[in-house]
């Protein structure tokens, strides 16, 4: 007996309607991209319009919300999110509309520069209060880094927060009104969630970058009370040669001197090899996530999931997008 072919679907609603059976006929392939860090999530939909509907009395409004889920038939599908109608393009020939859309959280005062300095607070309560002040959950366990003084200078409060997380090992996400901040070490130290075998893999590109890996992060700061020079070492897991990489940072303390420490280390150490994988589509594989390469023998090993685009063509079906960095 043949083994039962999967049938891609898609879900989409558009202002909170039901569209799905209506636009199939016309979606020439829908993607789906989703970040691990610091960027809106995305989605493409392309529609062949030769009757030139979609120019006339079908043409979206910039600021209307598609909800997408993507997946197989009979079986859970991923819930994208919702977005927001960011960019109409109209093409021919053939006539084609793509619609395409940013995650709806991505509010004009989350683009907004802002100035403001930010007293006795620890990383925590700073992502607490700019969540706060966009009607955000606060998601993610953070440690208690004490930060006396912190300036975002003419800065977008997405920028500040990119800056803050990279600074101390963290990465953030806004999604389904949600601030998603996350150390990236426990991440990448989870377990896997899919094993991928070469046979599984449609297409891989990884590059091994060759590169100096330091043992150890030494950072020394000044000490305004005592006016003395404070030094902190912080050791490289799994690394027993190389160099001691040397930082000069404004630190407050000596979690913060940790936190940074740490997050060099792990900046310069963890990019040994990384790259983009295609396999048939998976619902599952998200950004975020870790899998298992194996049949790549020397590439062989855990990788842990930056993006995955998530597509479904008329033409060439499902296929998921991965790109990728090697942690283990």
């Amino acid at each position: 007996m043949s083994e039962q072919v999967r049938k891609p679907i898609f879900f989409l609603e558009y202002e909170s309607r039901d569209i799905t059976a209506y636009i199939t006929p016309f979606v020439l392939s829908v993607t789906y991209t989703d970040y691990e860090h610091g960027k809106s999530d995305e989605i493409e939909i392309q529609i062949e319009d030769r009757d030139h509907l979609w120019k006339s009395s079908w043409y979206p409004t910039k600021g209307d919300v598609i909800t997408l889920k993507i997946g197989y038939e009979g079986e859970p599908l991923l819930p994208c999110g919702s977005f927001e109608i960011d960019e109409i393009e109209l093409s021919a020939p053939p006539d084609i509309i793509s619609l395409k859309g940013l995650g709806t959280n991505i509010k004009k005062a989350l683009r907004q520069e802002n100035t403001k300095a930010f007293e006795g607070k620890t990383l925590k309560q700073i992502a607490q209060e700019i969540a706060g002040k966009h009607g955000f959950a606060l998601v993610g366990e953070i440690k208690d880094i004490k930060i006396k003084r912190i300036t975002q200078k003419q800065e977008r409060d997405l920028a500040f927060l990119k800056r803050l997380a990279e600074d101390y090992g963290y990465v953030f996400k806004i999604a389904d009104n949600k601030l998603v901040f996350y150390e990236i070490g426990k991440l990448e130290s989870a377990g896997t969630i899919f094993v991928m075998d070469r046979k599984d893999i449609i297409s891989f590109s990884l590059r091994d970058k060759t590169h100096e890996l330091y043992r150890a992060c030494e950072v020394s700061y000044h000490d305004p009370k005592t006016k003395r020079l404070i030094t902190h070492t912080v050791k490289a897991e799994g690394v027993v040669k190389g160099d001691v990489l040397k930082l000069n940072e404004r630190c407050e303390n000596k979690e913060q001197a940790i936190a940074k420490a740490q997050a060099a280390l792990r900046q310069k150490n963890s990019f040994q090899t990384e790259g983009s994988i295609i396999v048939t589509g998976n619902p599952k594989l998200v950004a975020g996530s870790n899998v298992e390469l194996t049949g790549l023998h020397i590439l062989d090993g855990k990788y842990h999931i930056v993006s995955s685009r998530h597509n479904i063509d008329r033409t060439s079906g499902y296929k998921t997008e991965l790109e990728v960095k090697r942690v283990a």
